[in-house]
């Protein structure tokens, strides 16, 4: 894994430090191992070599799972926008050339329907179930 320069690092504490409502909500789940004890990041960096272009560059993903190379992502209203959508499907196809996984999540969901978000969060590790299953849920307390 190539070494992320403090510029990334620093913007991606930014981020952390600034995170939407809808963010904190599903962090609150995802943070210490507490959905099916799989350890999930926050704002974190992925490293992205453009061929065509010869550039680094670092993709910063709303949740990552290392483990299981899946990024989730939450989109407000300006995901809406034809620019903003274009940009989000190229990174999109970056990320998925690269064996991510990604789903995506609008932040009216996880405002009206959390339980139903993890749901499908748990079933996106379809074809990894012995792995999952054997975790269980971590004891909250």
């Amino acid at each position: 894994m190539k070494k992320v320069s403090e510029v990334i690092i620093g913007v991606s504490r930014r981020l952390r430090k600034e995170m939407t409502g809808s963010e904190k909500i599903l962090w609150e789940k995802l943070k210490s191992k507490q959905l099916k004890n799989i350890k999930f990041l926050r704002q974190a960096p992925v490293y992205v070599y453009t061929e065509n272009s010869g550039l680094d560059r670092y993709i910063i993903s709303d949740f990552l799972c290392r483990e299981y190379n899946l990024i989730i992502e939450l989109d407000g209203s300006v995901h809406d926008l034809k620019e903003i959508y274009e940009l989000d499907k190229h990174k999109e196809s970056l990320l998925t050339n690269l064996g991510y996984k990604i789903i995506r999540f609008k932040n009216e969901e996880i405002h009206s329907n959390l339980e139903k978000v993890l749901s499908k969060i748990v079933a996106s590790f379809s074809g990894q179930g012995e792995r999952i299953q054997e975790r269980g849920l971590k004891n909250r307390s």
